[in-house]
C-alpha cells in the first residue's frame, strides 16, 4: 500500500477507527485530534505496517447526521442516501425522536424511511394506522411495516444501491434488523473489536456493514435524544414538509408563524390541517434557535 490511499471508515471506537480499503480492514489512528471523524467518511491514510494506518485527511461529505444540545454535538455518520428510522410500540414509543430524525434527514437531503417493527404485537395495530394516517398519508414519507424477528425480506430491496443509516431508540430492534440483513453482524462486529483494539472492551459508535457491492448498512447504538439545536432557523418552515404550501400565503414576507397576524400555517393548524404536535415542535424549535442566536 503507498501513501495517499483513499479509505473509507467503517467502525469508530472513540478516537479509534477501522479503515477499509480496497476490501481489506485496517486499524486507523488520527493525525490530528481537530477534525472529527466518522463512519462513512471517505479519508486519505499513510500506511503504518501491514496493520496500522494513520488518516491524514478528510475528503468532502455529500451530508452529515448529527444531533445537538446545548452545550455540545455528537455526529452519527456521513455520505448517507436514507435513513432508516426505526419506531415500535414497545418499550416507549417517543413522537418527538421520530419527528426529529425526520427534521434532520429533510436538513441534510437524505430520504428516511419510517420502519415499524414489532408489527406482531397486538397493541400495534391501531399504533401503525395512526403512524400511517398522519407520516404516509399527509406528510407523503414512505412507511415500512415489519416484525424483525420473523422476516426483513421485503426491507432488503429498499436498500440496493442505497447507504443507509439505521437510527432508532434503544429496545426498538435495530440489531435485530441489522442481524436480518447482514447475518453473523453482531458476532463480525465483537470480533473486530477485540482483534483491532487488543482485547479491549469498547463502546462502537457506529458500523457500517456491506450488503453487496453496491449497498450498505450502517447501525448505530440506540439512542433516546435527538437535539436539533444546529438546524438553521430561517430554513426551518421548508423542513416541515406540510408547512411548504403555506409559507408563501402569509401576510409578511418576514413571518416566523408564531403569533403574527396574516400567518397562513398558523391559520391552517388552527383549522387542524396542520397536526398539534408538529406544529408545537416547530415552535418550540423556533423559540430554542431564536435564544441561540440571541434574537
Amino acid at each position: 500500500m503507498n501513501e495517499g490511499h483513499i479509505g473509507l471508515i467503517t467502525h469508530s471506537y472513540g478516537r479509534q477507527f477501522i479503515v477499509e480499503i480496497a476490501g481489506i480492514s485496517y486499524s486507523a489512528i488520527t493525525k490530528s485530534k481537530k477534525t472529527e471523524y466518522v463512519v462513512g467518511d471517505q479519508v486519505i491514510i499513510n500506511p503504518i505496517n501491514q496493520q496500522q494506518v494513520q488518516i491524514i485527511e478528510l475528503l468532502p461529505r455529500h451530508n452529515l447526521i448529527y444531533r445537538t444540545d446545548q452545550n455540545r454535538s455528537k455526529i452519527i455518520a456521513s455520505n448517507i442516501s436514507q435513513l432508516l428510522i426505526v419506531i415500535a410500540i414497545k418499550p416507549n414509543f417517543n413522537l418527538h425522536f421520530l419527528n426529529s430524525c425526520l427534521l434532520s434527514a429533510e436538513a441534510e437531503q437524505i430520504s428516511p424511511i419510517i420502519l415499524i417493527n414489532k408489527t406482531d404485537l397486538l397493541e400495534s395495530t391501531d399504533f401503525i394506522a395512526k403512524i400511517n394516517a398522519l407520516y404516509a398519508v399527509q406528510l407523503g414519507y414512505k412507511v415500512v411495516c415489519l416484525s424483525a424477528l420473523d422476516d426483513c425480506s421485503g426491507l432488503k430491496k429498499l436498500l440496493n444501491n442505497k447507504s443507509s443509516l439505521l437510527i432508532g431508540q434503544s429496545g426498538v430492534g435495530k440489531s435485530t434488523i441489522t442481524n436480518q440483513i447482514v447475518p453473523g453482524a453482531s458476532t463480525r462486529t465483537a470480533r473486530l473489536s477485540k482483534s483491532e483494539n487488543s482485547g479491549c472492551h469498547t463502546t462502537t459508535n457506529a458500523t457500517l456493514y456491506h450488503i453487496n457491492k453496491t449497498s450498505s448498512l450502517i447501525d448505530c447504538p440506540g439512542l433516546q435524544e435527538f437535539g436539533l439545536y444546529h438546524l438553521q432557523l430561517d430554513n426551518l418552515t421548508n423542513l416541515f414538509p406540510e408547512f411548504r404550501q403555506y409559507s408563501n400565503l402569509c401576510k409578511f414576507r418576514n413571518c416566523r408563524h408564531i403569533n403574527e397576524p396574516g400567518c397562513a400555517i398558523t391559520t391552517a393548524f388552527r383549522t387542524g390541517t396542520i397536526d398539534p404536535e408538529r406544529f408545537n415542535l416547530f415552535h418550540n424549535l423556533t423559540c430554542q434557535l431564536q435564544q441561540k442566536l440571541n434574537y
